[in-house]
Formats: C-alpha cells, sequence, structure tokens
C-alpha cells in the first residue's frame, strides 16, 4: 500500500500544465487525438541545446496487468540514478508497449547500456522473462512522428537476437543478416513421422528445425514465415491422420500464435508445443498398430456425415469385411459399428453444444437421414434425448 500510494504522488506530481505526462507520450506516438500541437510544444519545451532524444520502448509480452506499477517503479529508479528528470511514458495496452520518451546529456550507448544492465536485467529478476527493449535515437524532436513505426519493426528482432539485448538500429546495420531459406528435408521428415506415428523422430526432427533457426541471423520476418510453413505443413498432416487433432490446433489458432510469436523462446515453445501434442495425442491412432484400421478410422473421421459402410470400406483397401471387422475389434476392443455410432453421438455433442443448429439438422451432419432414429440412438448412448442435453449443457 506505501509503495502504491508513493508511485500515485509520483504521479500527481509529473503533471504537464494539468495534463498527465502518461498521456501526452502515447497520443503523439500514434499521432491522434485533438491536443497533439500543444503535446509537441509541452515536450519541445523540454528539449535543451546538446540534448540527446531517446524512444525506449518496452514490450511487455508477460502478462504484465497487475505488474504495470512494478515495471514504471524499476523506471523511475533507473532515471534516478542517471539523474534523468525529462522522461514521458504511456502504456499502449493493445500493442502491449510500453513507451518512454528520454531527454538527456547521457551518451548513446552508455544508455543502452543502462537500459541493458539496469532495467532489463532488473526485469529478469523480477519474472519479466519475455520482456523486451527497444530503442531509437531521435536527431530531432519532429523524427517522433515516424517512430513508431520503427519502434514495431525493432520489436521483431528478439526472435534474431535473444531477450536479453536492447535492440537498436545501428546493432542491426553491423550485422550480416542471411537468408533463411525453407527447409524442405526437415519437412519430410517430419511428415513422415507423423505418417508413421514415430514420436521420438518426431522430436528430434524438431529439434534440428530449431537449431536450424538458430544457425545464422536471418531477418525476423523470413523466420516467422519459415515456421508458419514448418506448421502449416504439420498441421496438413494431421488432418490426414488426425482430423481431431488438427480440428483442435484449428480452434486454438496455433498458427496464428506462431505468426505473433515476438521473441525467439516464444516461437521455440510454441513450436515445441504443437510437436508435444502431436505425441501425446491420446486416441486410438497411438492404440492402434494396424495401419489398415488406422485408416479406416481415418476414413470414418473423414466420411463419417455419409452411408459408410464396413463392407465400403474394406473393398476400398482390397481386403474382406471379415477380416477388417476382426481386426478392429481385435485392436479397439469393440465393432466397427459401435466405433461409428460412438464418433457420431461425440460430433453430435458438439453440434447440440452450440445451440445453432435444429435436430434435424444435426443428425443429418453426422450421418442420420431419419431424425427420430438418430434420437433414439443417442438416448441409449447417452441417457438423455437430443433437446435435454441441449438444455442441460
Amino acid at each position: 500500500m506505501k509503495k502504491k500510494l508513493n508511485l500515485s504522488k509520483e504521479k500527481d506530481a509529473l503533471l504537464e500544465e494539468g495534463i498527465l505526462k502518461e498521456e501526452i507520450l502515447g497520443q503523439v506516438l500514434l499521432n491522434k487525438g485533438q491536443n497533439l500541437e500543444h503535446f509537441y510544444k509541452i515536450i519541445e519545451s523540454k528539449v535543451k541545446q546538446n540534448e540527446n532524444i531517446y524512444v525506449v520502448n518496452l514490450h511487455l509480452r508477460d502478462k504484465y496487468e497487475n505488474k504495470v506499477e512494478l515495471i514504471i517503479k524499476e523506471i523511475y529508479e533507473a532515471m534516478k540514478n542517471y539523474n534523468i528528470v525529462n522522461f514521458y511514458y504511456s502504456i499502449l495496452k493493445e500493442y502491449s508497449y510500453l513507451p518512454i520518451l528520454v531527454i538527456t546529456k547521457t551518451p548513446y550507448l552508455e544508455f543502452i547500456k543502462m537500459l541493458k544492465h539496469k532495467i532489463l536485467f532488473s526485469l529478469r529478476q523480477k519474472g519479466f522473462l519475455n520482456t523486451t527493449i527497444s530503442i531509437i535515437n531521435l536527431d530531432e524532436l519532429s523524427e517522433i512522428k515516424s517512430s513508431f513505426k520503427k519502434l514495431q519493426g525493432l520489436s521483431r528482432w528478439p526472435i534474431s537476437f535473444g531477450n536479453n539485448e536492447v535492440i537498436y538500429e545501428e546493432l542491426i546495420s553491423k550485422l550480416k543478416i542471411n537468408h533463411c531459406n525453407y527447409p524442405r528435408e526437415i519437412e519430410k521428415e517430419v511428415v513422415r513421422g507423423i505418417k508413421n506415428n514415430d514420436q521420438k523422430k518426431l522430436a528430434d526432427i524438431n529439434k534440428r528445425f530449431i537449431s536450424y533457426l538458430k544457425e545464422n541471423i536471418y531477418d525476423p520476418c523470413e523466420i516467422i514465415d519459415v515456421s508458419s510453413k514448418y506448421i502449416f505443413s504439420i498441421l496438413t498432416a494431421s488432418k490426414s491422420y488426425n482430423s481431431n487433432l488438427y480440428t483442435e490446433f484449428n480452434n486454438e489458432g496455433v498458427l496464428d500464435s506462431i505468426k505473433n510469436s515476438f521473441t525467439f523462446d516464444e516461437l521455440k515453445e510454441r513450436l515445441n508445443y504443437v510437436i508435444r501434442k502431436m505425441c501425446e495425442r491420446n486416441d486410438e491412432g497411438t492404440k492402434v498398430n494396424s495401419l489398415i484400421v488406422r485408416k479406416a478410422i481415418n476414413y470414418i473421421k473423414e466420411y463419417y456425415s455419409d452411408k459408410i459402410s464396413l463392407e465400403e470400406i474394406a473393398s476400398g483397401m482390397n481386403i474382406t469385411p471379415e477380416y477388417l471387422s476382426r481386426l478392429f475389434t481385435k485392436e479397439l476392443g469393440k465393432s466397427f459399428s459401435d466405433y461409428l455410432k460412438e464418433f457420431r453421438i461425440h460430433k453430435a455433442k458438439e453440434l447440440l453444444g452450440s445451440n445453432k443448429l435444429k435436430i434435424y439438422e444435426i443428425a443429418e451432419k453426422v450421418g442420420y437421414s431419419d431424425s427420430k432414429y438418430f434420437c433414439k440412438v443417442f438416448k441409449e448412448s447417452t441417457g438423455m434425448s437430443p433437446k435435454e442435453y441441449m438444455k442441460f449443457y
């Protein structure tokens, strides 16, 4: 409570003509609001001859909402240690940014060291593991209008440099940036691993892919592009062998999470997550050894809404229905018809939960042309009618 009160007093003291400093920088950076010219004049009045103007951006990748005051406190302490009085900060929630405009005589490289060894190191100790810092050195205050786009570009580079470097334009310009070619051989191997349900191989291949991304310094946009293609190939392969998992990945927005990674640790965690889910999938595919039964299961998952039969599937694989039936019962402990019925009822439950379709429409979508028969089968399986299930859930 004491810390919060002190911080509140500090905020109240940092008023510019009745306007909180916190409101000024955000509107200037985003170039919006009715008082832009007035805000520029307020900032300009603080800039003295031979002073440097820096725009620093903290990209708050962690869940920071309840800890903003802690981060701001670190900023105040760092500025105090360097005798920096003139600075403005804002919180841009829609970007997870905390930009700071600093006016100081502290030289550029010295200030970068302060950001790294004081603020970034301190935030790491307090658990902000994914927060990154970038900085732009402005020659004149008018350049602040274009600085926000530059900050957005710099916020991508921790994918290439890691989380513990302060990112600035001169650092990037000094390095040789290599082209990140898409590793098609790795893609072929990972698809083969999915096809064969080889969990150890999948984990090993993913390690190789992650190592490949760290072999050289690549443009972060290329790293994201290559990673997205890699994950897309995995999702496409999973659709053929495990449609439930493919749907789950899509519902979770796995591909979008890859595209929205801003640090290498984030990207690595999400790549590992996809492979881990592939390896840990707890459905019939992990219990079945026979390729024939796996193909039959995949056929059911693909065409359960149509009138499919044991004879039709067996014919497609050039085996007898009797042989397929024996394999099914042996490996799954249930008959083909029971498995098909359970799968259709499972899909019906999902549709009933959405509460958007009529009973007869759901019946048709899960392979029952007769809605009365569907209701009978559903009640036998669940102990309640579709309408009762819909009300209950």
